[in-house]
């Protein structure tokens, strides 16, 4: 089960050393940052029109989107910036002669070398699988078949079904492990199964994908089309039996908690005791997220011969593996993956590619570095201010809320008064000792590195909850909440300019970074957030007039997002995107309240003559500065729960009467929304 998260790197080994200097002077980006970017506004726009293009018309105009890239907008210019530092943590470690074999050095120079070696890649071919493709080939019956997927899995690759092992979302003591649909190449159920013409030119450069990768593997082209003529029909089946991505947003469709002998009862045809022995999962119990799914690989089991079978995994194997292989194997994932599907023209510069595999693959030893070099202490404390005056602010706003009966009030203070946070980077870093790492093949150290962690998450069972894992590498540009630990997370990555800058003015920082800030906090009160309680379990602590008083307001946004346009008769998705909607107005209006109490007793001035609360808005609308390919907005809209970010930012300001007064906003202009339509929920 996908993690329950929701959210829009010589190494130093000792802590004590890592701590971090004070500053002498201000970093170049938090010069550049200092406040509003009165340069990428247009303010031929009224900014009751709309904010966005008011906020960033001329950023827009002038910053086009690099070929390299799918989108590009604030959070991408600090990933670069991150990535200038990482990759000179890579190249240090690559170059450094003296490290010990099994360090944290040697082993990211290691990944990172071998992964460079672009001209050993394309000389090994797919050598380096040749062991991989062998166990494909020799499964004889279908308890081969599932050991076989059980190798997969807990290498990494995730063929048929996905695992998780996470906490139990109805006893959040103890670990369990999810089981939930999975074992498409594409990226979602829908594009199998829509009509309209351009996801059936989808599914037809998807089939010239999978031909061309087959004959890659030397297959002939007729033997080839017939292949990915399997795959796709396989791959069918399967997204017929899958929930929707509405469906799989709501945790009590998805927990169905069974027996191991109950879901073997259900499922017969499924050699479990074989899974269960490859992988190392020994378990009397688990949550089922899609049973009807688990009951269609059932019966595929049987109905689906074993050369079909055999067909569908080694498509399985290259496709998870083809970016880690010589160059006519990634080149031709990347021109489907991220030319078709989100209209790049130009792959990324090696090391790019490369720096973003090991920050997936080895992201805390790389953190450890990055937080010393690029993570400020100050900019720790004064976020942790912003966070405690934003938790004072959401308290008393519980408290007022004329739609939440005093019982259900009394609840969800309890909760508030729980969560948690985490700032920067982990307390403790994992350990990474057992793991091996050479410069024989990169391919064999990206497996390498997922058995890795495939075995750390299941050593996890029958043990206490680590209370302090991180679910992102310090370095991650973003910022999560879970609700099954009841915990906020800003990871250093995030914390600089724009998004945090200890140089600007409070007006810009609370309305940037203190909206992420916000964002998260009411994730935890969202459509799907209110429904885990204090401790992380799923339960009801509303009322049912509450909830159905809640449903109503939320169901306002539902509405308002149904009829945003982001392409030609493409509309956003309002269920899907319901959370993200909720969190977004609830962290701007959270924000700017916690901003005001922040004022008390201080002098307010104009800057760059805007007041302080227009500064606000306008940081909250730059931070949101995004310009899309078509083929990603659409991309987006289709499968992702936030929304794209001209309407993250028009969506909650139209419905916040603080900023109709800040800009002079008059009922009828469209960012002001009418009173029957107007959404206030936190």
């Amino acid at each position: 089960m996908k993690k329950i998260i929701l959210a829009a790197s010589g190494i130093c080994f000792f802590i004590a050393a890592c701590n971090n200097q004070p500053k002498e002077e201000a970093t170049q980006a938090e010069k550049q940052y200092k406040g509003v970017e009165t340069a990428n506004m247009d303010p031929t726009v009224s900014p009751c029109i709309d904010f966005y293009q008011y906020a960033n018309g001329a950023w827009l105009t002038n910053n086009p989107i690099p070929e390299t890239e799918s989108r590009w907008g604030s959070f991408h210019e600090v990933r670069d910036r991150n990535n200038d530092i990482l990759k000179k943590i890579l190249e240090d470690a690559t170059n450094n002669a003296d490290a010990a074999q099994g360090s944290n050095t040697q082993k990211i120079g290691d990944f990172y070398f071998c992964a460079m070696d672009s001209a050993k890649l394309n000389a090994d071919g797919i050598t380096p699988l040749r062991n991989e493709f062998d166990i494909i080939a020799n499964i004889k019956n279908t308890d081969d078949l599932i050991t076989a997927i059980a190798h997969y899995h807990s290498q990494g690759i995730w063929p048929l079904f996905k695992i998780d092992i996470d906490q139990d979302a109805k006893q959040s003591t103890q670990y369990t492990t999810y089981f939930g649909q999975g074992g498409l190449g594409l990226p979602d159920r829908d594009y199998y199964l829509r009509d309209d013409a351009k996801s059936t030119q989808i599914r037809v450069d998807y089939n010239t994908l999978v031909t061309k990768m087959f004959e890659l593997l030397g297959e002939l082209p007729e033997d080839a089309s017939e292949n990915a003529k399997t795959v796709i029909e396989i791959e069918t089946q399967l997204a017929k039996a899958s929930m929707t991505r509405v469906e799989t947003r709501d945790i009590e469709n998805i927990y169905n908690k069974r027996t191991a002998e109950e879901f073997k009862t259900a499922t017969p045809n499924i050699n479990w005791n074989a899974y269960f022995d490859k992988t190392g999962i020994n378990i009397s119990e688990m949550v089922v997220n899609q049973p009807l799914f688990f009951e269609e690989i059932n019966t595929m089991v049987n109905s689906t011969t074993l050369n079909d079978w055999k067909t569908y995994l080694n498509w399985y194997l290259i496709n998870s593996t083809a970016n880690k292989l010589s160059s006519d194997f990634e080149n031709q994932s990347f021109w489907f993956y991220s030319t078709i599907l989100r209209g790049i023209p130009k792959i990324q510069p090696r090391w790019k590619r490369v720096l973003k595999a090991a920050n997936s693959s080895l992201g805390q030893i790389i953190g450890q570095e990055f937080v010393r070099t690029a993570f400020s202490e100050e900019s720790k404390q004064r976020v942790n201010e912003m966070v405690d005056n934003l938790f004072a602010e959401f308290g008393d706003r519980i408290k007022t809320l004329d739609w939440m009966s005093e019982e259900t009030q009394k609840q969800a203070q309890k909760k508030l008064s729980t969560v948690t946070r985490k700032m920067g980077y982990p307390d403790k870093w994992l350990d990474y000792s057992s793991l091996e790492i050479n410069r024989d093949s990169y391919v064999t150290n990206w497996l390498q590195c997922n058995k890795f962690e495939f075995k750390r998450q299941v050593n996890k069972l029958g043990q206490p909850i680590d209370e302090n894992e991180w679910h992102m590498p310090p370095q991650t540009v973003n910022a999560y909440y879970n609700p099954l630990m009841n915990e906020i997370a800003f990871p250093a990555g995030i914390l600089q300019p724009p998004f945090f800058n200890p140089e600007a003015d409070d007006a810009v920082n609370y309305g940037s970074m203190g909206a992420v800030i916000g964002h998260e906090f009411t994730h935890g009160f969202d459509d799907q957030g209110s429904k885990f309680d204090s401790e992380g379990n799923v339960n009801n602590w509303w009322t049912d007039q509450d909830k159905e008083n809640f449903m109503e307001k939320a169901q306002l946004i539902v509405e308002q997002f149904n009829n945003y346009e982001a392409l030609d008769s493409l509309f956003v998705n309002g269920q899907l995107t319901l959370g993200e909607n909720i969190a977004d107005l609830g962290g701007v209006s959270i924000s700017f309240a916690a901003y005001q109490r922040s004022l008390e007793g201080k002098e307010q001035q104009a800057i760059d003559g805007f007041t302080p609360e227009q500064r606000f808005f306008i940081a909250y609308g730059q931070v949101w500065k995004n310009n899309y390919r078509p083929e990603a907005l659409r991309q987006l809209v289709l499968t992702n729960p936030h929304s794209p970010s001209h309407f993250r930012v028009i969506g909650p300001l139209s419905n916040f009467p603080a900023f109709h007064e800040a800009f002079g906003c008059s009922e009828g202009e469209p960012m002001v929304r009418a009173d029957s339509t107007r959404a206030k929920i936190w």
